[in-house]
């Protein structure tokens, strides 16, 4: 019998839009922590001063240009790890290990993200963005144990939403309102395609009102319409996973060492 070749799948994969958002993160890491913090010192003067020096210096025009454009692309990363987190939910097999996988993960990013953006081990100002993931993946399961039949069951699931929001406040997880208002969308428009990427671009925009950074994020909406849906066999699930503090942790040194 012959053998019949299976044509490439095309689109993006899990893998291609996890690419994509870690691209947008280092994007997010680069202007925030070493041009802001490192060339322009943005943690130590205040707005005026920025203006000033910006005023009598297009050195520092340039860099607080880029550092803003930087800092708008890293907000669509949270479209993108919002909808993998959704995605990957439906998809697990295992929603325990898929859970204590990303609290290991926000676990370890802790003190990389900490020495990234203040230079301290500890930092209770912020939390790492990977906490709203592990916040996220509660949410998505406490939704789906309520079910959605009826109408209390649905306005259960509107306050585990909100819940969720103002954990991600309470805590002060960086993007954290962005990503659990992306998830709440993402995960209530997730059965047709095109609804689904409509209603996220629309809940990008409605993420301007916290910050107008999110401006940019709607476009990440353009990437996920790409996504192919075809399910991904890996033999180390660790490896993607780890990749946020790896690149936490080179951010740091370049920022500490190379200025």
């Amino acid at each position: 019998m012959e053998k019949v070749e299976k044509k490439p799948v095309s689109g993006l994969s899990r893998t291609g839009l996890r690419i994509w958002g870690l691209l947008f993160v280092l994007a997010g890491l680069v202007g925030r922590a070493i041009i802001g913090n490192e060339l322009l010192g943005l943690q130590q003067i205040s707005g005026a001063e920025l203006l000033e020096m910006m005023q009598g210096s297009d050195n520092v025009m340039i860099l607080a240009t880029v550092t803003l454009i930087l800092q708008a692309l890293e907000t669509c990363a949270v479209p993108i790890f919002a909808f993998l987190l959704v995605d990957g939910f439906e998809r697990t097999a295992s929603f325990g290990k898929y859970l204590l996988r990303v609290v290991i993960v926000a676990v370890v990013s802790e003190v990389p993200f900490n020495l990234a953006f203040s230079g301290k081990v500890i930092d209770g100002s912020s939390r790492n963005p990977v906490v709203a993931l592990a916040l996220g993946l509660v949410m998505l399961y406490l939704f789906r144990y309520f079910g959605e039949d009826n109408i209390r069951q649905k306005l259960i699931k509107l306050l585990v939403g909100v819940a969720g929001i103002l954990w991600a406040v309470m805590l002060r997880v960086d993007n954290g309102i962005g990503l659990m208002l992306m998830i709440c969308v993402l995960r209530a428009f997730r059965r047709n395609s095109m609804v689904r990427n409509i209603a996220g671009a629309t809940g990008a925009v409605v993420c301007t009102l916290f910050s107008p950074f999110y401006l940019a994020s709607p476009m990440a909406m353009l990437i996920v319409h790409f996504y192919n849906e075809e399910k991904e066999f890996s033999k180390n699930k660790w490896v993607p996973c780890l990749t946020y503090p790896v690149l936490l942790v080179i951010v740091w040194l370049v920022a500490k060492f190379a200025f």
